[in-house]
């Protein structure tokens, strides 16, 4: 899939920054020698009474950010007898040599304290890497245990179930689930969290486990929601909303009962006669309204109906002419694959979003969820 990462490509990656970071430091000391030999040049063919040698500052001040120290105290020591040797003429022996120590001590504390400064740098930025590996790897830790808690579709005599989740980031902020409320009856609920990684992943396990305590308890999917708005006013902030579709079915009834949060309208494809449409009864986002209602929509269902559950990640995913997925493309590609297991639609679809983006990078999660009627 073209949203994967890979560690060949990040091992590729390391090696072409080093390698830059190398070409770099050699450009710096060619810099560095030249800047050496024009300050010489200059200070040789100005007035005789006019010493240039301060100018060595500069050089030797870069030499101690990307050079050992011994190479620093090299040109330093290089650039005290250049100052001699093209100097002001005409002073005792005793005075150069007062001056040449007195400008190799100021070029050595200049370049020890650049030096110091350097490393201090280089521990913080240490630190800074070691901390941003630390948390990567709790990142990486977070989304493996998060890919093993996903729901696997329950066995329901007369439908078919398969779901998908691509994240954006290591960590999705996308929730999908089912719920086998008797024999002959499940619930399928699709939800995203404003925002994405970390942050919208966190609350993916108090929604669960909201859900999980709701489902058998309350009479249907308007009041699951309007009891589940109610939880989610009390442990986000105003700035932190959900959206979700939450559907009952009971394939032996062949009956649809469904509300809305806000959600993305589900498509419902009547495969007999090749048709489409859109469940768009939808109600208030979650979790930020003072008072929202939700209400029950109950449709009769037909065999070979399918249920597409989906969030933002799908239809509007851009390829390189930034051109989104759409509905349009979405609907097309189920009605040319209706004949096919639900489990091999679900992939279908999501290797169509992944070829359609081609290397244009996936930028919000993508859950799919497939229910066929049989």
């Amino acid at each position: 899939m073209a949203f994967r990462r890979s560690s060949k490509n990040t091992a590729e990656y390391k090696r072409l920054v080093q390698s830059e970071e190398n070409k770099t430091t050699g450009l710096l000391n060619l810099v560095v020698v030249l800047a050496i030999a024009a300050v010489a040049y200059t200070d040789w063919i100005v007035v005789a009474n006019i010493s240039l040698g301060y100018l060595y500052v500069l050089p030797i001040a870069l030499s101690a950010l990307i050079n050992p120290l011994p190479v620093t105290i090299a040109l330093a020591i290089l650039g005290s007898i250049l100052q001699e040797l093209f100097g002001p003429a005409g002073d005792s022996p005793h005075v150069r040599i007062v001056r040449f120590i007195v400008s190799l001590t100021g070029f050595l504390i200049v370049s020890s304290l650049v030096t110091l400064i350097a490393h201090q740098r280089e521990r913080l930025a240490a630190e800074v890497r070691r901390q941003r590996d630390e948390y990567e790897r709790d990142l990486t830790l977070a989304a493996q245990v998060q890919r093993r808690v996903l729901p696997r579709p329950p066995t329901v005599p007369g439908l078919e179930l398969a779901a998908a989740m691509q994240t954006a980031r290591l960590l999705g902020g996308d929730y999908y689930d089912f719920f086998t409320i008797s024999d002959e009856i499940v619930d399928v609920v699709i939800a995203d969290v404003s925002g994405k990684g970390a942050a919208a992943s966190l609350l993916m396990p108090s929604l669960a486990v909201a859900l999980h305590l709701r489902a058998r308890e309350l009479s249907g999917p308007a009041a699951i929601l309007k009891d589940l708005d109610e939880v989610l006013k009390q442990i986000t902030n105003p700035a932190t909303f959900v959206t979700m579709f939450y559907a009952r079915l009971n394939p032996s009834l062949r009956t649809l009962e469904y509300a809305s949060g806000g959600h993305n309208p589900p498509l419902l494809l009547r495969t007999s006669k090749d048709e489409s449409f859109l469940l768009e009864e939808a109600g208030p986002i979650m979790g930020i309204l003072p008072d929202a209602q939700f209400s029950n929509t109950i449709i009769p269902l037909e065999p070979g109906d399918i249920l597409a559950l989906y969030t933002d990640g799908v239809t509007e995913q851009e390829n390189e002419h930034e051109e989104e997925y759409s509905l349009d493309r979405l609907t097309k590609l189920i009605l040319s694959k209706k004949s096919e297991p639900a489990t091999a639609l679900v992939a279908d679809i999501t290797e169509a979003v992944s070829t359609f983006a081609g290397t244009k990078e996936q930028t919000d999660d993508l859950t799919l969820v497939i229910a066929k009627l049989l």
